[in-house]
């Protein structure tokens, strides 16, 4: 909920003095604000809070203590807070301890005496809004603290757990050529050493993830853009999937159409954005299956769409697919931080590009970027 900055706002009148009502409308229009209603109970008041919760809520109420009806303006108050946070100023003849400490109950963000002397009315209106604007501010970066808390709490744990199986694969090869060297043939310890290099390779990229996200959520997101010949880049990252095993699983055809030579990108973030492409096709599709990989440039713009055959997505993830720890239902046993493509939404808007994504469940999955080259923003 934004609250206007200025004197400008939407005021609900809660009194059951209609000649005090309407002489405070006419003066608060006068003064720019427009008042959404008068009405002279508690449960009118209420009501008329419920009915706006859809539309348009006041900025701020005015509300007398005594009003109509068996419920004072002390009662309304408290249940339209249960409805929304809008500040309320009292308006009261009243002003017995027992009566302010009651109003004081509710916060309430000013409390003005009979015979109201407008000019205290704007005064107090005007401090309200900007307290509530403050508060709302600070309330709205508590919970994006809280929300980095929690992303940073789940991601060491995640980031953890994936850790500890490249790591226990280097402990044991390392231990076995230890121990066995002499029992192993040429072969063997070719394999052992590649399976190594291998566990180091997803450790370095965990790392990779894992520092990108720490910079972007930190606010110190970098973007060093460079020129950059990405057709044959991308063609250079194609190949470095293209070991033994990874062709087993499924192969990927690479196309290119374009020069590419003098546009500007940020490389490690195109690194970041195709590599987690790439490697969440291959994770996702069938044994056997073939990925196809384009690369076109063309007025000043790099257009790049990486098409599995897979397992696909569902239809009520793909809203909200690149927040971060979403993993759809689908992706069985598939290791994952589940932060891969909130990654590559992060590196696009960088670039400020797009991304699109088609996809059908057991058909496959398509993304699409485009990314502008930086020296055409």
């Amino acid at each position: 909920m934004t609250v206007k900055t200025n004197t400008i706002a939407d005021v609900l009148i809660v009194e059951d003095e209609l000649v005090t009502a309407n002489a405070l409308s006419d003066v608060l229009s006068d003064l720019g604000y427009k008042v959404l209603a008068i009405v002279d109970s508690s449960d009118s008041a209420i009501s008329l809070i419920h009915q706006s919760i859809r539309q348009k809520l006041p900025d701020i109420i005015l509300m007398d203590i005594k009003l109509r009806g068996k419920d004072s303006g002390i009662t309304a108050t408290n249940e339209i807070h249960k409805i929304a946070p809008i500040p309320v100023i009292y308006l009261t003849a009243f002003s017995d301890p027992e009566t302010l400490e009651l109003a004081i109950a509710t916060s309430p963000y000013g409390y003005l005496t009979k015979p109201l002397r407008y000019a205290e009315v704007n005064v107090a209106i005007m401090l309200a809004l900007k307290k509530h604007n403050e508060e709302i501010i600070l309330q709205e970066a508590l919970d994006k603290e809280k929300e980095l808390h929690i992303l940073k709490s789940r991601l060491l744990a995640m980031a953890s757990h994936e850790f500890s199986t490249p790591m226990s694969v280097i402990r044991l090869l390392i231990w076995k050529l230890q121990n066995f060297e002499e029992q192993l043939t040429k072969e063997s310890r070719a394999k052992n050493l590649a399976s190594i290099q291998s566990a180091i390779k997803d450790i370095n990229w965990l790392l990779e993830e894992v520092k990108f996200i720490a910079c972007s959520e930190s606010g110190k997101f970098p973007f060093n853009p460079e020129n950059v010949d990405a057709i044959t880049y991308c063609q250079q990252l194609v190949d470095s999937f293209q070991t033994e095993d990874s062709a087993k699983k499924c192969r990927i055809k690479f196309h290119s159409q374009g020069q590419c030579q003098k546009l500007r990108f940020d490389k490690k973030l195109l690194w970041h954005i195709f590599m987690n492409l790439i490697s969440n096709a291959i994770k996702y599709s069938y044994e056997g299956g073939t990925i196809d990989v384009e690369v076109v440039c063309k007025t000043k713009q790099l257009f790049l769409s990486v098409c599995d055959h897979g397992i696909g997505i569902p239809k009520e993830y793909l809203n909200n697919l690149f927040l971060p720890f979403l993993r759809a239902e689908n992706v069985g046993n598939v290791k994952g931080l589940g932060m891969g493509l909130y990654i590559v939404k992060q590196a696009v808007e960088a670039h400020s590009g797009k991304i699109a994504v088609e996809s059908e469940v057991n058909m496959g999955t398509k993304f699409t970027v485009v990314l502008p080259s930086a020296d055409s923003l």
